[in-house]
């Protein structure tokens, strides 16, 4: 299977270059050579792929044999993940990209210790870029703004919500999901729960609370189990 690496722009040619550090990282540690095949995506909607033809310090070109289009699944599959503690959330970005999320929802739950900062975004969307790669995925994951409970209450409105919490009295393979919805909302509290006033609040919203099972998972591994088992009831797995 080609290599992938991300583009912020393709040009309408026959001919496609890798600049700056995918390149670099293409050259030097990955050893690649002309003719070795490679793939390119936007990480949005577009890929191309091909033998490389031209080498040079830190930009390589190759030349398009194949592409493209990149399609959204449906439905989509929507993480709203309580803020992890800060070494937690590497982890936590790299399970649930290679697991299948579709977009993530920082959220600013009340029990959260850590907090959004101007440069989170940036950094959530280099570990899932680089987690995409390894797992040859070409869309990279959408991240959304942080949002309150109540901001988060009033999204469920209008969108199919399930929201895993370890003290619910309904297991997650007793519930049902309907063929029609267009999003599903997988809703993950942080490490010290979900408050019982938050519960209160997305039930008032019309989300479905649920259990995966009797052992507690750790926040930043629950949405992985979360949108495996999801996929799983959905067909996508």
């Amino acid at each position: 299977m080609a290599n992938l690496f991300f583009t912020n722009k393709f040009i309408d040619s026959k001919f496609h270059l890798l600049e700056g550090d995918e390149a670099h990282h293409a050259i030097k540690a990955l050893r690649l050579g002309i003719g070795d095949i490679l793939k390119i995506s936007d990480g949005k909607s577009f890929w191309v792929e091909g033998p490389i033809v031209e080498i040079a310090k830190r930009r390589l070109t190759i030349e398009e044999k194949r592409n493209g289009l990149i399609t959204l699944p449906t439905p989509e599959l929507v993480l709203v993940q309580a803020l992890t503690k800060s070494d937690r959330t590497k982890e936590m970005l790299e399970l649930v990209t290679v697991s299948g999320v579709d977009r993530i929802i920082p959220w600013a739950s009340t029990r959260t210790i850590s907090r959004w900062q101007n440069d989170s975004k940036d950094k959530w969307l280099q570990t899932m870029q680089e987690a995409c790669k390894q797992s040859k995925r070409l869309r990279i994951p959408v991240i959304g703004s942080a949002v309150s409970t109540r901001e988060l209450c009033e999204e469920l409105k209008s969108s199919h919500g399930i929201v895993f919490h370890e003290s619910a009295p309904t297991k997650f393979s007793d519930i049902s999901i309907p063929t029609s919805v267009e999003k599903i909302f997988i809703v993950i509290g942080p490490e010290g729960g979900i408050a019982d006033e938050e519960i209160e609040l997305l039930k008032e919203a019309g989300a479905t609370i649920t259990r995966l099972g009797e052992p507690v998972l750790r926040s930043a591994h629950a949405g992985f189990a979360a949108l495996s088992a999801v996929q799983t009831k959905i067909g996508r797995w």
